[in-house]
């Protein structure tokens, strides 16, 4: 009976996901685990650990440092660091929402970051060293990432092409 019980209270998180444990015993991280949640005075949610692949291409035109308008499509993927201050800071940003609402945020922070790089950039940086542009993105995201317990895990230009001012 007792072990019936123990059984029905416990709870497991899969090595892509971390339950976030919250009540009477304070707040822990599981992940790649179990425990057991007694009702009434805890809870808990799941966040995934999963990787997260979406595009960063802002709809607004971007302009570089000599007044060109242009546009630019990147291809991100980000995952939450694996230790336990990371996960405990992505619980925080992260877990009421959605996959599709996390990469938003994220891709939104991004796009802003982007937005601030390719104006300090001239045409032809952006056209012969995309990774350049790349590299510098990285850097600009970098604290925002990281406060977010996150890291880029790839980040590559697609495609840099000059807009006509039209």
């Amino acid at each position: 009976m007792l072990t019936a019980i123990m059984a029905n209270l416990y709870r497991t998180a899969a090595p892509n996901e971390a339950l976030i444990v919250y009540g009477f015993r304070g707040s822990r991280i599981v992940v790649g685990g179990g425990t057991v949640i007694f009702p009434l005075v805890e809870n808990y949610r799941k966040l995934s650990l999963d990787l997260m692949s979406f595009e960063v291409a802002p709809e607004q035109s971007l302009h570089t440092s000599e007044g060109a308008i242009m546009a630019v499509e990147a291809m991100a993927q980000i995952k939450v660091k694996p230790n336990p201050n990371s996960i405990h800071a992505a619980a925080e940003w992260f877990l009421t929402k959605t996959l599709e609402q996390r990469e938003e945020l994220i891709r939104q922070m991004m796009e802003s970051h982007l937005r601030s790089v390719v104006a300090r950039l001239t045409v032809e940086q952006m056209m012969r060293e995309p990774e350049r542009l790349a590299d510098q993105l990285r850097d600009a995201c970098a604290v925002d990432i990281d406060r977010m317990g996150l890291e880029i895990v790839s980040f590559r230009i697609k495609k840099v092409r000059e807009q006509s001012s039209s």
